[in-house]
């Protein structure tokens, strides 16, 4: 039997990850001892996430993308993290008992809904709202874009910083599906997601 030794140097390995902002998507690999891409983003120690072998390409720009050994993402500014695979698949003896909700979170110019893991008998926004963590794990998620259409993709799971969300929509516990389009209509949610955001 393999016992477990809490002093050990962690094992690093590398993930593939795409990294959103309001105006990049930086496409690489980062070293982490995390396989969870909640963790990867939540347990990172310092202020910028590191993608070595970047592939850098700019919203709605249809210049060739640009390539870098190494890029650094200013953590504050990334809207949402994506990975796929193993990555984002927990352990079994890991997973926590909870329960699905559908929410979408608006972080123009995107739009993404999907699933958030609250615990039983709580409600989703308390779930939303009282997490500790900076970045919210959703999953089953579907991410749209009325200003840039290519950027629209379905994902297993992603990292999404619940602070730069400008709307969140939660289904109801009875109509799940009910979510932004039933809030506002098509004309206004399309014309006010392709709104630029206001300079800081």
């Amino acid at each position: 039997m393999t016992m477990f030794d809490p002093f050990a140097p962690a094992t690093f390995s590398e993930v593939a990850l795409d990294v959103y902002t309001d105006a990049f998507r930086v496409s690489g690999v980062t070293r982490t001892r995390f396989q969870r891409v909640g963790d990867i983003v939540n347990q990172l120690p310092t202020q910028h996430l590191q993608i070595d072998n970047a592939t850098i390409t700019e919203h709605g720009v249809s210049a060739a993308p640009t390539t870098a050994t190494e890029a650094l993402i200013d953590l504050a500014r990334i809207l949402f993290v994506v990975t796929t695979g193993e990555s984002v698949q927990g352990r079994a003896e890991m997973r926590i008992p909870k329960r699905a909700a559908r929410v979408e979170l608006v972080l123009p110019p995107f739009r993404v809904a999907g699933s958030v893991h609250i615990p039983p008998g709580s409600r989703p926004a308390d779930g939303l709202l009282n997490a500790a963590d900076r970045f919210l794990v959703m999953t089953d998620a579907s991410i749209a874009s009325a200003r840039h259409p290519a950027l629209g993709a379905s994902v297993a799971a992603l990292a999404i910083q619940r602070a730069l969300a400008q709307l969140i929509v939660i289904g109801d516990d009875e109509q799940p599906e009910e979510l932004l389009a039933d809030v506002l209509d098509e004309s206004t949610a399309q014309d006010w997601l392709q709104r630029e955001p206001p300079q800081a």
